[in-house]
């Protein structure tokens, strides 16, 4: 393996660690600082929209404002904005508070079986043998984690089943709908815009411009994850890391960030976990490690085909 591929190893962990850092902070912030979260998912937006934007226009000059100037284009802008980046983010962070980072997270990497439950009933795509194992893993470790405390219906904790499964579904949504947007427009200016357009009409609609939280050196420190090394750095550096090592390999490592922020809120903030819980984690983390291996051998094959076709 070359040294630029270990770099972009290295990078790609980076990302998925900061990510897992930012879970953990937002649940300091919410649990042990009081702080509105709904301060907080619009400064998170308008904050790391901007200096996205700001980003994209040092790189891209005006061509970083393309996507605001088609009127369509900017309508499924709003709409990936809106259901995917804000309703994904702010049912996380309600998640995060209501059960901690670790199962938050986890409960978030439910989205690919989703969006292969999506595919086959939007496009009758049928899943392959291991989607199907991933997607009955993926149940089973929901119900498990759900029952850690105890093997009984009456230990299920429905509103964190509720704002988790809402945040896999956003993560669903972002990862479908900007699809189109992102081959045309690229990924900055579409992820940039859409945080700070979503950002704006989420403060407008939530209109809480006060943080309500107690303020000291460490709540600066945890709104300093959250904003700039849990958004700019991460995002920054788990993109150049898939460019990289590619789209599947970064898939694979990106499953370091549930256990990122399992173990930092383990250690930072005493989240306990029992064994169940962690059997539930762990079938939840194989989905993506087997969904991933699913589309690398997926993809072999389609470049074997190809060059086959090509010989003949």
């Amino acid at each position: 393996m070359s040294r630029y591929q270990w770099i972009g190893i290295g990078l790609t962990l980076l990302g998925a660690i900061l990510w897992g850092l930012s879970g953990t902070s937002v649940q300091f912030l919410g649990n042990y600082r009081h702080m509105n979260l709904e301060w907080l998912i619009t400064v998170r937006l308008i904050g790391a929209g901007l200096l996205m934007v700001v980003y994209g226009w040092i790189r891209q000059g005006s061509a970083v404002f393309d996507v605001l100037r088609n009127t369509r284009d900017f309508c499924w802008l709003v709409i990936f904005g809106l259901f995917g980046m804000a309703m994904c983010q702010y049912t996380y962070f309600r998640s995060i508070v209501i059960a901690g980072a670790g199962i938050a997270t986890v409960l978030q990497y439910l989205a690919p079986s989703m969006i292969i439950v999506y595919l086959l009933l939007r496009y009758g795509k049928r899943p392959t043998g291991g989607e199907i194992i991933s997607i009955i893993l993926a149940l089973v470790g929901t119900i498990l984690l759900m029952l850690q405390e105890g093997l009984s219906f009456e230990s299920i904790h429905l509103d964190v089943l509720f704002w988790g499964l809402l945040s896999a579904l956003g993560v669903a949504i972002y990862s479908v709908s900007p699809v189109r947007l992102l081959s045309t427009y690229g990924t900055i200016p579409v992820v940039g815009f859409g945080m700070l357009i979503s950002g704006i009409i989420v403060g407008v609609v939530f209109h809480q411009p006060h943080s309500y939280a107690d303020w000291d050196i460490w709540t600066g420190i945890g709104l300093f994850n959250v904003l700039f090394l849990g958004t700019i750095v991460s995002f920054t550096a788990y993109l150049e890391g898939v460019k990289r090592v590619g789209p599947v390999t970064g898939s694979i490592l990106s499953s370091v960030e549930p256990i990122s922020a399992a173990l930092l809120s383990w250690v930072l903030l005493g989240n306990e976990f029992t064994t169940t819980g962690l059997i539930g984690m762990s079938l939840i983390i194989l989905t993506v490690l087997i969904i991933a291996f699913e589309r690398q051998r997926s993809l072999k094959a389609e470049i074997k085909g190809h060059l086959a076709t090509k010989d003949n």
